[in-house]
């Protein structure tokens, strides 16, 4: 269950509403479509950090729900054509389905786009699209193989952190807050993209632990000048390194 203690609750509701919304197909229910198994942690992440870093800066417009539901169509997409098997066993239009499913949100995604005016976000967002891609494709390509942790991280960063660092910026961006301040938000969106996605990997607890302090360093050396309301992002770092702090375990996440 996700939080009530988020200060943004009411709009992450809201986001999450009008997913389901876009979600219902005639004549199948997204879940009728592709089995896409997502922990709380998936559902609620990306537009966690979009709607806290809106909130941080004063940000309580409706394009920023927006950006949030786009965010998170993106990280869904990609994660239903990972769905994508190349078993021999397996039909070739079954195979090829989650393709289908994974474009169609990127369809969406696009759409969002346009009805919201936040075209100038594409550019960004199609360079994440490609760079989660090339972690997947390296992924796969060192399957067979025991890699280095640098290695290892490359594509945790590639596969994670890309995409919760750019949701941070582009909330931020919107916002119209200074650059200097856009590039710190970017990089507390990094660091727990890459904490949770060493945590899924299973390294070691002390790698997350150290990853985790980075991003609460980042929060406590933001300038107070800055003029940010520092409430909601320490909302959305607790929340994550609660989750965490325990051993990952895909179908307890979220229990806690």
């Amino acid at each position: 269950m996700v939080p009530l203690e988020f200060s943004f609750i009411e709009k992450l509701n809201m986001v999450q509403a009008r997913l389901r919304k876009e979600m219902h197909f005639k004549p199948a229910d997204f879940e009728e479509l592709v089995q896409l198994d997502m922990d709380e942690l998936d559902r609620t992440v990306y537009p966690a950090i979009v709607l806290a870093v809106s909130g941080a800066c004063g940000d309580n417009g409706k394009k920023s729900e927006a950006l949030a539901t786009i965010v998170q169509f993106v990280f869904m997409a990609n994660k239903v054509h990972e769905l994508m098997k190349d078993d021999s066993d397996i039909a070739e239009e079954l195979r090829q389905f989650p393709v289908l499913v994974g474009d169609l949100l990127y369809g969406k995604f696009f759409l969002e786009l346009c009805r919201e005016k936040l075209l100038p976000f594409l550019d960004p967002l199609a360079q994440v699209i490609g760079t989660k891609s090339k972690g997947g494709i390296s992924r796969w390509l060192s399957r067979d193989t025991k890699l280095k942790r640098d290695e290892q991280l490359q594509i945790i960063e590639m596969e994670n952190a890309s995409l919760t660092a750019l949701a941070a910026r582009l909330s931020a961006e919107l916002a119209g807050v200074s650059l200097p301040v856009q590039h710190r938000l970017e990089e507390f969106g990094w660091e727990l993209g890459l904490a949770w996605g060493v945590w899924k990997e299973r390294l070691e607890n002390t790698m997350v632990q150290t990853i985790l302090q980075r991003a609460n360093n980042i929060l406590d050396e933001i300038s107070p000048g800055s003029q940010l309301q520092l409430q909601p992002l320490r909302e959305v770092y607790h929340y994550i390194a609660k989750q965490l702090n325990t051993d990952y375990n895909p179908l307890e996440v979220g229990s806690r």
